[in-house]
């Protein structure tokens, strides 16, 4: 089973660069919990696939 995090523990890391961090506070909800994974396809769609 994959280790899930809050949003404010994924806008917190250091594993994403600052821009992913700000997308991340806008497509995560208060109150979730996120894989690694699911962040990164959150990111991506975010993006438009261009990544």
């Amino acid at each position: 089973m994959e280790d899930k995090f809050t949003k404010d523990s994924l806008v917190k890391s250091d594993g994403f660069s600052a821009i992913d961090r700000d997308i991340l506070q806008i497509v995560l909800s208060d109150g979730v919990q996120y894989s690694l994974a699911e962040a990164k396809r959150l990111i991506k769609k975010f993006k438009g696939g261009i990544n």
